[in-house]
């Protein structure tokens, strides 16, 4: 049941997070390179979505470095993911923009929402 609340709350946040991410990339890029504009949006992306993630879908109020410390790791990973998945997919179709964000986006979404919850805030067995 506290996952599907989770799930419920993760789904309805990521739009939101999907449109920080967005809208700062199309932005961005009448300005600068496609990679540069895309690692300043997920960043921007993240900042709010840590909000989302900590305070309101996993609901941990308490202050943990721990907790920092691995969701700090896991975004390292993602950022990679996300900027290579973009790139790849710009390599391959250069004018699909919109394709290339979509599915760095989607892939990107689903390996946060699982490491965050098995790693990053998850519930210590016995609470």
């Amino acid at each position: 049941m506290k996952t599907r609340k989770e799930i419920s709350r993760y789904v309805s946040a990521a739009p939101l997070v999907g449109l920080t991410d967005f809208g700062s990339y199309y932005l961005l890029i009448l300005f600068l390179p496609y990679f540069i504009a895309k690692a300043i949006s997920y960043l921007l992306a993240n900042v709010s979505g840590y909000l989302f993630n900590k305070y309101w879908i996993f609901q941990k109020r308490k202050q943990s470095t721990t907790e920092a410390g691995r969701y700090l790791i896991v975004n390292v990973g993602l950022f990679i993911c996300n900027v290579l998945i973009n790139q790849a997919m710009l390599y391959l179709w250069p004018k699909a923009i919109f394709l290339a964000l979509a599915t760095a986006a989607l892939v990107t979404a689903l390996l946060s929402f699982i490491s965050k919850k098995i790693w990053v805030f998850k519930t210590k067995s016995g609470k």
